[in-house]
């Protein structure tokens, strides 16, 4: 552990992660971010989206941008666990751990050895947590799924409706939504374990995150048992997306006040001093002329506007100009990291305790780049791991 890192939360905290894809690994990066050592267990394959993304260079060194953008900081492993000896090896890893994460379907770890059951029972301070679609119980527990199927399993798909109808958000903001929530279960459990000495079991879904996602929405679809509408781009006057001379804009003219700040800002003097009553009345009039005046300036130009007056509007832009504006540099949303292939932009936690913003400790790991380093801190000598690799068990 190097002195930078010494001071986080999670310093000194050691985690076995055997997840892929997206959303455990989102959330053993948050974990790594605070301090965790992370061992990334991987198959002799390695993670699927180490090939997804980027130039071509990049994806032939399985370092593509879906690995990339959640593994920086992390040390490679890869140990086949459909071998016996690949699980006796994991399961040796995580006595040596604080935590162990797995995201495969409910029963998989069973298969291997590696379930909750088999792994706490020589380590009672084991913080298991299981990421999964459904969950580890329930009617739908077998069945698996990706961020897109869960959009459409949640009820999310169904209150987001344009066009020929129900779409796909982008994102994927499930399995990152899923990752943090997860991240804060295992800080949960830890404080636990402080009080208690006693490990603990995680389970996670999901669809169950999805759902938290649409609190509001679920909330009240279990209250009356009846589904809630799509939401539109317009859900009122003054609130909505509108079209500009080149792109669109917000208006969140949610109060009179809102809608009487956001006339005055487009210079419609005549109706920003209505009374509530009064801009009712005339609604269909001041839409209309709104459209018409949004029409005369662009997106960029109306955000200036908007942020000169304080007005909750504001234009509607791509990452790339987010990112070109500074707001995210000056947070510290980003960090640089390396890898074999060479620099990339990451980003950070995403907030700040006394002024620091936590980054990645390290570069991103190339398939199994830290399996001897690994395999001989548990004691296993050369030879030994030698054998192992002559028998495909570890690469």
């Amino acid at each position: 552990m190097s002195a930078a890192d010494a001071h986080k939360p999670l310093a000194g905290i050691k985690v076995v992660d055997l997840t892929h894809v997206l959303a455990g690994p989102y959330c053993t990066y948050q974990l790594s971010l605070l301090g965790a050592e992370v061992i990334k267990v991987e198959s002799p394959r390695g993670d699927m989206v180490r090939y997804w993304g980027g130039e071509p260079e990049q994806v032939q060194m399985g370092l593509g941008t879906g690995f990339v953008a959640q593994n920086a900081g992390k040390r490679s492993v890869v140990i086949d666990i459909t071998q016996d000896a690949g699980n006796d090896l994991v399961a040796q890893l995580v006595d040596e751990a604080d935590i162990f994460v797995e995201n495969y379907r409910p029963g998989t770890m069973v298969k291997y050895g590696l379930d909750y059951e088999a792994l706490s029972r020589n380590h009672e301070e084991l913080i298991y947590l299981s990421i999964s679609a459904f969950g580890q119980n329930g009617p739908h527990s077998s069945r698996p799924g990706f961020d897109d199927v869960v959009q459409a399993t949640s009820g999310f798909m169904s209150i987001n409706v344009r066009g020929d109808g129900p779409i796909r958000t982008g994102g994927p903001v499930l399995d990152y939504g899923t990752g943090m929530h997860a991240a804060a279960s295992v800080l949960a459990a830890l404080l636990t374990r402080n009080q208690t000495g006693q490990g603990q079991r995680i389970d996670i879904a999901m669809q169950d995150v999805t759902m938290l996602l649409m609190n509001r929405n679920s909330s009240i679809a279990a209250t009356t048992g009846t589904p809630i509408p799509p939401g539109q781009n317009r859900d009122g006057p003054l609130l909505g997306r509108y079209k500009t001379a080149d792109s669109y804009v917000m208006l969140a003219g949610y109060l009179p006040e809102h809608q009487r700040r956001i006339l005055a800002a487009l210079g419609l003097d005549a109706y920003s001093a209505l009374s509530g009553r009064k801009l009712n009345a005339q609604i269909e009039e001041i839409e209309a002329r709104v459209e018409t005046t949004l029409l005369s300036k662009t997106s960029d130009e109306w955000d200036q506007i908007f942020a000169d007056a304080g007005v909750v509007a504001a234009g509607v832009r791509d990452l790339a100009e987010v990112i070109a504006t500074g707001q995210p540099e000056a947070r510290e949303l980003f960090a640089e990291v390396e890898s074999e292939y060479g620099a990339h932009t990451v980003t950070t936690a995403g907030y700040r305790v006394d002024d620091e913003v936590f980054e990645p400790s390290g570069p991103v790991p190339t398939l199994g780049e830290h399996t001897d380093e690994v395999l001989e801190e548990l004691g296993l000598s050369t030879e030994e791991i030698g054998n192992l690799r002559d028998q495909g068990i570890v690469a």
